[in-house]
């Protein structure tokens, strides 16, 4: 494998790795907390007094042909839209910041932060995952690994899928986040939670399959609080890691996504795609834009 399709890799990779959530109690009847008003639902109504509604979609980072084809509800938003906006445009400037830091730059290699016994593990689960290590001695690092073997293998995913459609209606194209921002949840990690995290990824790996499927399942159900449950019985063994990753994937991307999608949303007719579990939950980005001034309403 180049380094370049392992870059290509490591994209969807890091989305789906991304798609973490929380476990939330059973909603009751008359329940108007976030976690219960935002629990069903990937189609939202964003507006305000004197602007153009937009939309804000939940999509889930997989190639899975039962999400990709968009339904007719939200096809007809995102071809009508103004403009598109997404987490990160996937672009050869992202494949560039991913090949750069995804590597060991000095004299260590993923044999020897890992040991015999570890390492012989990742081989065998990277044989099996379909994403063979790549070179030997190989420069990989912990988290790579990890985040490899977090999602299926593939070709595409659903977010890849509407920005290309979106080049292809000639629309403009916006991005919440940069490469970087989303690589540095994982790269900062110190090595020894980099190693933790790719011991669960090991760990977890014979159940990949069945999680993927219970997941794509309960996001054709639009039900968002299933899909945090999903994640959540794969916590990380590590309470105070799992702890430290949510911040980082969840608390504060979803303050950062929140506010960058602001300016698209005061332009009006906007559709704006991010993780489905991003929206949820009081610190989600439906609550936040709530907190903003803006009504939420389900559509789909």
């Amino acid at each position: 494998m180049s380094a370049r399709r392992l870059a290509q890799v490591l994209v969807l990779a890091l989305l789906g790795a991304a798609a973490l959530g929380h476990a939330a109690p059973p909603c009751t009847t008359g329940d108007v907390t976030p976690a219960c008003r935002y629990a069903t639902g990937l189609l939202w109504k964003i507006e305000r007094p004197g602007q153009k509604p937009s939309h804000l979609f939940g999509t889930i980072h997989l190639s899975d042909p039962r999400v990709v084809s968009l339904p007719p509800p939200v096809l007809r938003r995102f071809d009508t839209a103004a403009s598109f906006t997404m987490e990160v445009v996937l672009d050869a400037t992202v494949l560039s910041d991913l090949t750069d830091t995804m590597f060991f730059k000095d004299e260590r290699t993923l044999a020897g932060v890992l040991g015999p016994r570890r390492y012989a593990a990742v081989k065998r689960a990277l044989a099996r995952h379909g994403t063979p290590l790549m070179g030997e001695p190989s420069k990989q690092k912990p988290w790579v690994v990890a985040t490899q073997l977090a999602v299926p293998p593939q070709q595409s995913i659903l977010d890849l899928e509407l920005q290309a459609r979106a080049a292809r209606l000639g629309k403009p194209v916006h991005g919440l986040e940069s490469a970087r921002e989303q690589i540095d949840v994982f790269d900062k990690l110190a090595m020894t939670d980099q190693i933790a995290l790719l011991d669960d990824a090991l760990a977890q790996h014979p159940q990949l399959a069945q999680r993927i499927e219970d997941m794509v399942r309960a996001y054709m159900a639009r039900d968002l609080r299933e899909m945090g449950a999903i994640v959540e019985r794969q916590r990380l063994s590590d309470a105070h890691l799992h702890e430290r990753i949510m911040d980082r994937l969840l608390v504060t991307r979803n303050r950062r996504m929140a506010e960058r999608m602001q300016p698209r949303l005061t332009e009006g007719d906007a559709f704006i795609a991010v993780g489905a579990l991003h929206l949820p939950g009081e610190g989600g980005v439906l609550a936040l834009l709530e907190q903003a001034g803006w009504q939420v309403t389900p559509l789909y």
